[in-house]
């Protein structure tokens, strides 16, 4: 193999390398691409996802105001009633042993936040949903719309995770919540009334307490207890807790049949909250910043699914090009290769032709030198004989 043969195929060598390396950059810009795609549907879902009713989402109508009472036990003496309003928007808030499914079903007085959670066992949380979600229903001549959030005062759940299900739960109670309903178990864990504390203000402000309502759940089974009891026997950060939120609290007992009354008093509860706000929901500046990171956070999945696919185009073309010059590259090696091959030909052809030619001189030379002492041989044969002769005779 001569130099330039060895240039070509380390040339050859080289080309293909790079072709399988930007195959493997191509197949790998491809899967982030399809992971960006994967995120900004994840991203477009949660904001499609409004009220299968806007119009009622949006209606607001007037009530007179109250000072807001004290805590009441659900199935306890009625408050006094508010004019009812039309629609009311619940947030449910509260740890992953709460209930807060179990108080959904509760209020809308059906099954469709599941029934798992009926129990309030410490041990279940596999029936806790991961993401907000919002269910809506008729309840006592209202549209109640109840968002179920995730357990978003764990201590394991990252700050992107929270703002992001913030978010999402800024959609499905638009405008704004009437109320936030923090769901304690009668017997909570120890510290969960300081981290909803916490949590509260970080996430909604100092203005959120104005919209919150404590709702103690109470299964069916367990001894019951009064609102009162509950508070005497509490801890000072549930007191401290229940004065955040004006001292409005009720206790719902979660079981298989709700009893309509109660729930009725429940939502009479809400609207007495709500008539005494100045604002008729809440409604605050970080429901508009979370709002505001969503279509941030999608402005820069787009533009970086822009960047993601502008290089998926560059690297396409730029492996045509390589392709093309491979091609041209191996189409010109393949013509020198057979123009070589050609040459070798006439070179054999011509070796051989001279090779032939020297042969036969050599073996017309060789029969000339035979030729010459096959004579010679023949010559001394008749000498022979003739010596013989004569010997013959003179004997």
């Amino acid at each position: 193999m001569t130099k330039r043969d060895k240039e070509r195929e380390g040339l050859l060598e080289n080309m293909t390398s790079e072709v399988e390396t930007s195959k493997r950059q191509l197949e790998s810009l491809e899967k982030e691409l399809q992971d960006r795609n994967s995120q900004l549907q994840d991203l477009r879902t949660q904001l499609q996802e409004q009220d299968p009713d806007p119009p009622h989402v949006r209606r607001r109508n007037s009530m007179e105001r109250y000072e807001p009472n004290m805590c009441v036990a659900v199935g306890g003496p009625a408050p006094p009633v508010s004019p009812a309003v039309s629609e009311l928007r619940l947030v449910l808030l509260g740890g992953s042993t709460a209930g807060k499914r179990a108080a959904g079903n509760t209020i809308l007085g059906t099954e469709e936040f599941g029934r798992q959670a009926s129990t309030l066992t410490p041990t279940h949380t596999s029936a806790e949903t991961q993401h907000s979600e919002s269910r809506e229903g008729e309840v006592a001549g209202r549209r109640v719309t109840v968002v179920e959030t995730p357990d978003w005062f764990c201590s394991g759940l990252s700050e992107k995770d929270l703002r992001q299900d913030v978010g999402r739960c800024v959609r499905l109670s638009a405008p704004g919540p009437h109320a936030f309903l923090l769901v304690i178990p009668v017997e909570p864990s120890e510290g969960v009334e300081r981290k909803m504390l916490e949590k509260m203000e970080d996430m909604f402000g100092e203005g959120c307490w104005g919209h919150t309502l404590i709702l103690f759940t109470h299964a069916e089974g367990m001894r019951e207890r009064s609102v009162e009891e509950l508070l005497q026997t509490g801890s000072q950060e549930l007191q401290q807790l229940v004065e955040k939120c004006g001292n409005r609290c009720h206790l719902v007992n979660v079981k298989d049949m709700p009893d309509d009354t109660k729930i009725t008093q429940l939502l009479e509860k809400i609207e007495e909250m709500v008539s005494g706000n100045r604002e008729r929901f809440y409604s605050s500046e970080t429901y508009q910043e979370a709002e505001k990171q969503l279509r941030e956070i999608e402005r820069i999945i787009q533009k970086e699914r822009e960047v993601e696919e502008r290089k998926l185009r560059e690297e396409r073309e730029r492996r045509e090009e390589l392709d093309k010059n491979v091609q041209e590259s191996l189409k010109m090696m393949e013509g020198e290769i057979q123009q070589h091959e050609g040459e070798i030909r006439r070179n054999i052809s011509i070796t051989k032709e001279k090779m032939e030619g020297e042969f036969n001189r050599h073996m017309e030379e060789k029969n000339r030198e035979m030729e010459g002492l096959l004579d010679t041989v023949q010559k001394l044969s008749r000498l022979v004989e003739e010596a013989d002769e004569q010997r013959s005779l003179q004997s």
